[in-house]
This record gives C-alpha cells, sequence and structure tokens, in this order.
C-alpha cells in the first residue's frame, strides 16, 4: 500500500478531498509534518476569509458562516467551521504554526450543485490515498470529465464577471464549476514560481480540471479579480445538541478528534523523530474503536439506570448486525441511522436513545452570547428571530442518505427545571397511565394463564389403556414403550378446583445493606378492570422523562384481580400482621395468601419461597405455585418492571409525548 498522503505536481502537494471527514483530516496532518509547506492554499474563496479564521479561532466551539447577496435572503450558502474537515484543519495548522495561508477559490453567487454519494473513505486506511483517488478518478470521468472537457475553453472569467454584474446570463453549476477550477489554477500558477512547497487541499472532483490548466496556461486568463463581498455574511454559533447537523461525522467521533490533537499537542509532534512514527501516532485514531465504545459506554447507562443486564451474546449480534447493515448500503462503517437500528432491534427502543445521544454529543457550548445562534435541523436552519432559512451547503457531498433518527421523538424542557417543577407541584397526587395500564394487566392475566397450564401439567398422569382413551393417547410414551410392551399409554388430567386471582412478581429480593427499592406504595384499582397492587420501587421523581412524569423501577408486585380493595401492605401499622416476614418481598407474599379469594397464588420469583409460607397458605386453603422467574421473557417481564407514575390526572394529556409503549 501507498502511504504517500499526498498526490504530487511539481512543487505543489494536493490532497484531493471528502469535506468533513476525519479520514481526509488525518491526512492533512500527516502531509504537513511530511512537506513542511511555504504556504498552504485551500478552496475557499477570499470574501469570507476573516469570519473563516474568527470560526477556527474559536473551535472547539461550532461556528457556521452563512451568506448571500441580498440583505434578506430566504436561501443562503454556509461553511461549517468543522473541526473534522480537511480544510478548516489546514487552516487551523496554517494558523497554529505560522504558516500563510491563501484562499483560491472564486466567489460564484447562487451556487447549488447537485449532491451525488461517496464511497466510505475509511477505505483510505487500507488502500492509501494514490490508489483511492485513482478508483474514484474512473468515477468523475464518467460523470463530469467529457462535459467539462467540452466547456474548458468555451468559458472567460471576465464574460463571467460582466454578466454577474448585468444579471444577463444564467450559468449552471459545471459552468461555474469549471470557471472556479480555472481560477484556482490561476492562483497557483502565480504561487508556484514564489515557493519552494505549496500544500494544497481541495475536493475531489476539482484536482483533474486544475491540472488540466496548469500543464496548459496560455488557456488561463490573466484577471485580477476583486472578489465582491457578500452583501451578507453572518458567522452564527450552533449550539452541541445541534452539531449532527452540522457536521458529517457522528459529532461523538469529532469530539475525540480534538481531544486526541489535544493529546498529541504541536510540541509533542514537532519532536517526533520519522515520519513512520507520526503516521502510527495519526492511525491510532480509529473510528472502529469510537463505535465500540459508543455501543459499551451506552451499555452501562443503560444497565446503570434500567437494571437490565445486556450480555456478551447481545453485543456480538448487535456489532454484527449494524456491520450488515452499512455493508447493504456499500458502506464499511455503519452510519447514525445504523447504530440506531441496530440497538433498537437487538435491545430496545430505550438503548437506542442511550446510543443517540452518545453518538450525537458535543460536548462544548459556547455560553457567553457574544454570537447569533443558528438553530439547525434536517430540514435547514432558524435565524435567531426565528426565521426558517434554506441553508445550501457549499460543497454538497453526500456520504449516504440523510434520514431521521428512526425513533420517536421525545421532547425537551422548555426551560431547565421544568420536569421538576411540575413533579414538586403534583407529586401528593400521583396517578398510572391508563395506556400502560392496560399492558400490565392484559400481562398479568398472561401470568395467570401459565401458571394454571403449569399446574394442569403437573397434574396429568400416563396411565396404561385398559377401558377408556380418558384424555388422550400419550404419543411420546406410547412411542417409548411400543418396541418392547406393544402397550398404549393415555393421559389422565385431573381437574383443578379454582382459579387464581393472586399473582406475586419477585425480581429482586432486595435485602442487602444498601436498600435499592426503598418506596413501597399499595395502589387501588380505578374501574374494575384494573387490579388491585402492591409494589416496591425506586423512589418516584429521581428519574424524570418528562413534565411531572416519573420512571421507577419495580423491585417485587402484588396484583389481585378483581380487585378486593386491600389494606395498605406496606403502612407501619400493618407491622404486627406481617411480623413474621423478613424482607418487602414476603411481605407481598403474606398479604397475597391472605387477601386472596381463590385457591391458588402464583409466585414469580428467582428462588421459591421458604416452605413457612407454603403451610401458612395451607393453613388458609391456598396452594402457592412457584415458576421460575428465567421461564419468562426477558423483555416482556419489562412490560410490569418499569412503569411510570404521574404527578397528577392532568398530566395524562401529554404522557404520550413522552411515553413510548412497545406494543
Amino acid at each position: 500500500m501507498n502511504n504517500t498522503p499526498y498526490i504530487k505536481y511539481k512543487n505543489i502537494y494536493i490532497i484531493p478531498t471528502f469535506h468533513s471527514r476525519i479520514e481526509f483530516t488525518k491526512l492533512v496532518r500527516i502531509a504537513y509534518f511530511m512537506v513542511f509547506p511555504d504556504v498552504i492554499a485551500v478552496e475557499l474563496p477570499d470574501n469570507i476569509r476573516n469570519e473563516v479564521i474568527e470560526g477556527i479561532e474559536r473551535l472547539p466551539f461550532l461556528s457556521l458562516i452563512a451568506y448571500a447577496d441580498t440583505l434578506n435572503p430566504e436561501k443562503m450558502n454556509f461553511v461549517p467551521i468543522d473541526p473534522g474537515d480537511s480544510i478548516i484543519e489546514a487552516i487551523s495548522m496554517g494558523l497554529e504554526f505560522g504558516i500563510p495561508i491563501e484562499f483560491i477559490d472564486l466567489s460564484i453567487t447562487d451556487y447549488l450543485p447537485p449532491s451525488f454519494k461517496l464511497p466510505d473513505d475509511y477505505s483510505l486506511n487500507k488502500i492509501g490515498l494514490p490508489l483511492f483517488y485513482q478508483k474514484i478518478s474512473k468515477y468523475f470521468e464518467m460523470e463530469y470529465k467529457s462535459k467539462k472537457i467540452k466547456l474548458r475553453d468555451k468559458l472567460s472569467l471576465e464574460e463571467y464577471l460582466k454578466n454577474q454584474k448585468k444579471q444577463e446570463k444564467e450559468y449552471d453549476f459545471m459552468e461555474k464549476d469549471v470557471l472556479r477550477e480555472r481560477y484556482m489554477a490561476s492562483h497557483l500558477l502565480k504561487m508556484m514560481p514564489l515557493y519552494h512547497r505549496i500544500l494544497f487541499i481541495v475536493g475531489m472532483a476539482h484536482w483533474e480540471n486544475i491540472k488540466y490548466y496548469l500543464e496548459n496556461p496560455e488557456k488561463i486568463q490573466d484577471v485580477d479579480l476583486d472578489l465582491i463581498p457578500h452583501k451578507v455574511v453572518n458567522l452564527y454559533n450552533v449550539k452541541s445538541k445541534d452539531a449532527r447537523f452540522l457536521l458529517r461525522e457522528l459529532p461523538y467521533n469529532t469530539h475525540r478528534w480534538l481531544k486526541f490533537k489535544e493529546k498529541y499537542s504541536k510540541e509533542i509532534l514537532e519532536d517526533i523523530a520519522s515520519p513512520d512514527d507520526l503516521y502510527e501516532i495519526l492511525e491510532s485514531y480509529n473510528k472502529i474503536d469510537h463505535i465500540r465504545k459508543i455501543f459499551l459506554k451506552s451499555k452501562y447507562e443503560y444497565e446503570e439506570e434500567f437494571k437490565e443486564f445486556v450480555d456478551l451474546h447481545k453485543l456480538k449480534t448487535l456489532f454484527q448486525y449494524s456491520r450488515n447493515l452499512s455493508l447493504t448500503e456499500q458502506r464499511l462503517l455503519p452510519n447514525l441511522t445504523h447504530l440506531l437500528i441496530s440497538s433498537k432491534n437487538i435491545v430496545d427502543d430505550d438503548y437506542a436513545w442511550k446510543v443517540l445521544k452518545k453518538a450525537t454529543k458535543y460536548p462544548y457550548d459556547d455560553k457567553s452570547d457574544k454570537y447569533e445562534t443558528m438553530k439547525l435541523s434536517m430540514e435547514g436552519g432558524y435565524d435567531p428571530n426565528g426565521r426558517y432559512i434554506k441553508l445550501r451547503r457549499r460543497h454538497p457531498y453526500d456520504y449516504g442518505e440523510e434520514r431521521d433518527v428512526p425513533l420517536k421523538k421525545k421532547e425537551e424542557e422548555e426551560y431547565e427545571g421544568q420536569w421538576r417543577d411540575e413533579w414538586e407541584e403534583g407529586k401528593w397526587n400521583t396517578v398510572s397511565w391508563p395506556p400502560e395500564d392496560i399492558i400490565e394487566e392484559d400481562y398479568f392475566a398472561f401470568i395467570r394463564k401459565k401458571a394454571i397450564k403449569n399446574l394442569k401439567n403437573q397434574r396429568v398422569k400416563i396411565e396404561e389403556f385398559k377401558a377408556s382413551l380418558m384424555d388422550g393417547i400419550a404419543i411420546k410414551e406410547t412411542i417409548r414403550n411400543w418396541a418392547f410392551k406393544k402397550k398404549i399409554f393415555v393421559r389422565n388430567e385431573q381437574q383443578i378446583q379454582g382459579k387464581i386471582d393472586t399473582l406475586v412478581v419477585i425480581f429482586d429480593v432486595d435485602d442487602g445493606e444498601a436498600e435499592k427499592y426503598p418506596f413501597k406504595l399499595t395502589w387501588w384499582a380505578e374501574h374494575d378492570r384494573e387490579s388491585d397492587m402492591a409494589f416496591y420501587s425506586t423512589f418516584p421523581g429521581d428519574y424524570l422523562i418528562g413534565p411531572g412524569i416519573s420512571h421507577v423501577e419495580i423491585g417485587g408486585v402484588l396484583s389481585i384481580f378483581p380487585p378486593p380493595r386491600l389494606r395498605e401492605v406496606f403502612s407501619s401499622y400493618m407491622d404486627y400482621e406481617y411480623r413474621d416476614t423478613i424482607n418487602k418481598a414476603e411481605r407481598l407474599l403474606k398479604a397475597a395468601i391472605l387477601y386472596s379469594k381463590q385457591r391458588y397464588i402464583a409466585y414469580i420469583a428467582e428462588k421459591p419461597p421458604r416452605k413457612y409460607f407454603y403451610s401458612l397458605a395451607g393453613v388458609k386453603n391456598r396452594d402457592i405455585i412457584y415458576i421460575p422467574i428465567d421461564n419468562f421473557s426477558h423483555e416482556s417481564l419489562k412490560t410490569i418492571k418499569h412503569i411510570h407514575i404521574l404527578a397528577g390526572k392532568d398530566k395524562r394529556k401529554v404522557a404520550h409525548n413522552y411515553i413510548f409503549l412497545n406494543k
């Protein structure tokens, strides 16, 4: 593999680049220390030079330079000050090391070329820039080269300037590209005798045509063009929460790139002995490692919040799924959409939200209010006055279809502390959310049916066929014995007298030194289609997901249907009645024995209860049916393990904006 980070033409060291891609940004740093250029030339017009440098100097805060040729524009071209962009990196290095910087592009009005999909730049790590450029050039030859060849000698910069002032002729994007390339080539021709080594960073689609003009200087007009300032050029601040709409890389990757540069500062890089050592250091920044970290850090946060374990098998499947998704779109690395779809399908929506938060986190926010803020979305931007502006990226490359996240939108606080204020106002009038109640009651009904089915299976006797088929032939037993005994066996299902109205589900006995589930509540049914419940859980209000809407995690729950109007199971005045219990789980089980009206009680837990409770149930003419909790799907149990409590009935009107049920 040829690791040369540039293409050389005479004394020009060219990095044909994809804009806003860190793999090319790495090449800029490598090339700088291999070439030590006398000047850096970039594909940007000089009439936005001051704003670009100002935006770079305020990094790591994000900026957007928007410019137009009308005072009240509805559409504006913009240049993102993206720390992961190769041109921004080149200018930044020039400023850092005191190298002259030339902005040599032509300023074009109403420039809107069509976007086209680019291959994954991660392949640079395997094949190097020269071979990568050779492969990409074939695509540009098919799409653009023949059209540009026809235009090369027909277009005139002087004529364009006259027409632009008089607005007599419209130029399409291809014509404007050829004019830009001619203008950049003329700048380079003037620079070549003045400098020994020129480092030139330009879009990959432009270099071949620029090279043509450099090889044929007689075709370049000697035009001294004073770039006309745009009527509107604004430098806007971009908040960290909108980073994913400005950056082409995952904001997490860009953040890690900034931390990487901070670690390998100017002083450290200047002391490196050889280019090979430098290349090895820069190659240590690897986007695959960061994708793994996104998944793993999200896993730890998810487990801490929801107490749900994401095992190694799921993680392996998650990595494979995201990889396969990216391959279906002919990409080497997954994009944000791939990460979220994988997380959703392999774990759940809650984990996918953690991945979204981690992948799009850009932690730098300017709190100074020195600059106006442009609010960004997938559709465009909103200026500080709330006016929508269609933003047109000056470098319109597409790195895959831009799609909104495949998750329901979560509303945010109108002001900091809003959700907490609404919770505090209504926390003494807590209620449940009816759509969630329905799902919970359906799952309780499913548990009751499963418990009865298990009991019936335990009461089946296999007998030799004599006079009656009873409840049908026992196929397995008959086949097993036919070769030796030549006898038929039948099933004798004993009838069960009684039903199940009461069940207890214990997720965690919670008898350790530190109490995980300190909140205890008896919740009565609001109507005859709900059960009476008693449970212990985390404190409502500890984790708010909306205005006065709290998520809680259940440690153990008792459900009785039809509702008998339970006495408050955990009240202190009931302590004497429950003096023979040693923890909250046993208290729920004793309450089930005391208040059940049917014979059978379903008890779902990791371990069966003490024998004492079987005896106590026998005294009350009750039978405990123990079912190991592992018999139930881990995903389905979340239906009753994670619930939401609302601070007042008025919150039911808005709860659907914050609680997303997996139906």
